[in-house]
């Protein structure tokens, strides 16, 4: 059965990136948890001071509701 890949976009000021994951729990959850995870996402920015910080926080913040990040 193939994991299903999610892709959200990050911007932190100027910078961007595109990150990929893919989910590791229980598909039947996943688009509900992957809305959760978005939709929290901007409180993450609020405490980083940098885009390396923002960075790392979001796929912490992705590993939490259950998805795992990817190299694409």
């Amino acid at each position: 059965m193939a994991k299903e890949t999610y892709i959200i976009d990050l911007a932190f000021g100027t910078w961007q990136n595109q990150i990929w994951f893919c989910d590791n729990e229980n598909a039947d959850s996943s688009e509900r948890r992957w809305t959760d995870a978005k939709q929290a996402l901007e409180d993450v920015g609020e405490h980083c001071s940098n885009p390396s910080d923002f960075f790392n926080e979001a796929v912490k913040h992705f590993e939490k509701y259950g998805f795992t990040r990817i190299q694409r």
